[in-house]
């Protein structure tokens, strides 16, 4: 079965809005795909879902957050070291854990929305469309 490792920006849009991303989502959830993230990425949702742009309530986060737990599941982050270890890999620092996570998880894919990211990781960087295309395709051959 494919695994893909998923960033930020596609969990919240498959949370939040119909399309690619939302699909993809519901997939992890019916076991059609593998789907991991780690718990930076986790925390990095959930910081993002409770701004005020987006007026969820505690049950509609809570909600969310359940939802999202069915979908996939969330790996350890890499370890302090490593990451130090790898401060050269990235100009945005920050997603250094992410592009860690997806190496480290052994996860086939990486979706993301993030261009420096899909650049660096571009053996592993899939489009979500191009990866529900291949998920579909395993589904009917199977």
């Amino acid at each position: 079965m494919t695994a893909t490792f998923v960033d930020a920006n596609t969990i919240i849009s498959g949370l939040l809005f119909e399309g690619n991303e939302a699909t993809l989502l519901e997939l992890g959830r019916i076991g059609a795909v593998r789907l991991v993230t780690n718990n930076y990425v986790s925390t990095e949702v959930q910081m993002v879902l409770r701004r005020g742009e987006f007026s969820l309530t505690d049950e509609g986060f809570t909600g969310l957050i359940r939802y999202l737990h069915e979908c996939l599941t969330v790996i350890e982050d890499p370890q302090n070291d490593e990451i130090l270890s790898h401060s050269s890999l990235l100009k945005d620092k920050k997603d250094i854990p992410v592009a860690l996570g997806a190496t480290d998880s052994g996860s086939d894919y990486l979706a993301t929305g993030d261009k420096e990211l899909s650049e660096k990781l571009d053996t592993l960087s899939i489009r979500t469309s191009s990866l529900l295309q291949l998920i579909l395709s395993d589904l009917n051959r199977a």
